[in-house]
């Protein structure tokens, strides 16, 4: 009889692929794809280069920050001052969490996207005739009325000029007046024809427009002088189009988008290295299964952010039971998610705005938060954290008989006098059924050197651990060790 420490949980993370080739299923189960990481997020150990081990670190709570009213729809920092759409309102706020009222939209739900030139703020809400200029000297509001605006979902700002989608079509335009998105041309657009498909999103990047199409991607140029303004970058065309408007976002010095083509959608990619280079996949087929069951795909959005080395591109969509977020530091995916009458839900972040130094989210009730790492609920209410470690298997796929379990946790950082517990349970037939949760303690505060350690813990050919830890602490998990000896019989 042989015995062994199995080192399975520092940083792994499995590929529901690299299970399931291995088997044949008529169905997906828990069995093919049994990691998961609910509101704990992965970082690398420092000094940080790709062979570098990765642990688990949870993720920051949030603090309230200010109350307004209405779903938060928007946000824009101009370098030094902050503006948001809640509701039906556009207001602007202050570092002390204050705000002031400066106008008023045609809607009062959905993505309101900004960008600003020199002298204005422009908005977009997606509607007929939703474009919103707001004049930053002087903070005069007005709708923009001239006939040849069409309305957009997106806008972008490259030169002195604005760009929109024509709703319905596969034409953008743009403003007739350099610095002016109140003045407009019926012959300034630009048509994306490589594919006959209607443009369903766009951005700048490098100084490239990207027109995404519903089944191909088109970049354009800008060119420098005559009568053109911008040139198509045929080297740059590619047949992977966009599934949803919103979930295309600069991202990691590239971009990323839910995609699409003939084959079929939702599939998340980000642009390759250079221009007309294949997009190139990112998300798991854990990722693609949980996209599956939006409600309204098209509706799906992202927003991205950066901290501590760390670049997020966050991304939710109608009926998704979570928020997955991949981090471009470590190549991997991780859920956000919310504890609500024992069923998880989205992060209540619907989008993100860095301004005076703060990374602020809001949610649909009003509310504007601030991300904090040094907070361990969601403002006051349970941050549930969840992690269930890859399969457990002998090399001989014998039983194993599994003796002590001990887990390399963060100890004894708590908000309160309490003595915060991680609970435990396990499954031998790849995340089907569970067993019991047995609790140990995280540590009284200053309590820093009693890891929890779980004794006589059966035997399986094939076992799958899950933590959970619901109290207000800190419990970045670091790494897990089992001594286990292979059973004879």
């Amino acid at each position: 009889m042989s015995t062994f420490t199995l080192s399975v949980f520092i940083g792994a993370q499995v590929d529901a692929g690299a299970i399931a080739s291995r088997r044949t299923a008529r169905r997906k189960t828990l069995r093919a794809t049994s990691s998961r990481d609910i509101n704990y997020m992965f970082r690398r150990i420092e000094p940080t280069d790709q062979s570098s081990p990765v642990y688990r670190e949870q993720v920051p709570g949030l603090t309230l920050w200010a109350q307004l009213s209405g779903e938060f729809r928007g946000g824009w920092w101009t370098g030094s001052r902050a503006f948001v759409v809640f509701g039906a309102t556009l207001y602007e706020i202050f570092d002390s969490g204050t705000s002031t009222e400066l106008g008023q939209l045609q809607t009062n739900t959905g993505i309101v996207e900004f960008e600003q030139g020199l002298f204005q703020l422009v908005m977009v809400d997606g509607s007929a005739g939703g474009g919103y200029v707001l004049t930053l000297a002087s903070n005069a509001f007005a709708q923009i009325t001239d006939p040849d605006f069409y309305g957009s979902k997106r806008v972008a700002f490259l030169d002195g000029r604005w760009y929109f989608i024509r709703p319905d079509s596969q034409q953008f335009y743009w403003n007739d007046t350099i610095d002016d998105a109140t003045d407009f041309d019926a012959l300034g657009f630009k048509s994306a024809e490589s594919v006959p498909d209607k443009i369903v999103s766009m951005l700048i990047d490098h100084r490239e427009l990207i027109a995404f199409g519903e089944l191909s991607t088109e970049p354009f140029l800008p060119i420098p002088s005559g009568d053109e303004i911008l040139q198509r970058n045929n080297g740059g065309v590619t047949e992977t189009g966009c599934a949803a408007t919103h979930s295309a976002q600069k991202f990691d010095n590239t971009y990323a988008w839910v995609a699409a083509d003939k084959n079929g959608r939702g599939i998340v990619v980000r642009a390759g290295g250079q221009s007309g280079s294949q997009p190139q996949r990112m998300s798991t087929h854990d990722v693609e299964e949980a996209l599956t069951k939006s409600t309204d795909l098209s509706g799906a959005w992202a927003w991205t952010y950066q901290e501590d080395g760390q670049t997020f591109y966050c991304l939710n969509a109608p009926g998704m039971p979570t928020t997955w977020v991949y981090d471009a530091s470590v190549g991997r995916w991780h859920e956000r998610a919310e504890l609500s009458g024992g069923q998880l839900q989205p992060w209540r972040a619907r989008g993100h705005l860095y301004a005076f130094g703060t990374h602020l989210v809001g949610d649909a009730d009003g509310n504007l938060y601030e991300i904090d790492p040094y907070e361990y609920t969601y403002d006051g209410a349970i941050m549930y954290r969840e992690i269930v470690s890859p399969h457990a298997v002998a090399p001989s796929i014998k039983f194993i008989n599994f003796e002590r379990l001990r887990l390399n946790v963060t100890l004894g950082q708590t908000t309160s006098g309490t003595d915060p517990q991680i609970e435990m349970c396990y499954s031998d037939d790849g995340g089907e059924t569970w067993g019991n949760w047995m609790a140990r303690s995280l540590g009284k505060i200053g309590r820093f050197a009693d890891f929890p350690v779980w004794h006589r813990l059966g035997r399986a050919k094939d076992r799958v651990w899950k933590f959970r830890v619901t109290d207000d602490c800190k419990a970045s998990i670091i790494g897990m060790d089992v001594e286990a000896k292979e059973a004879t019989a």
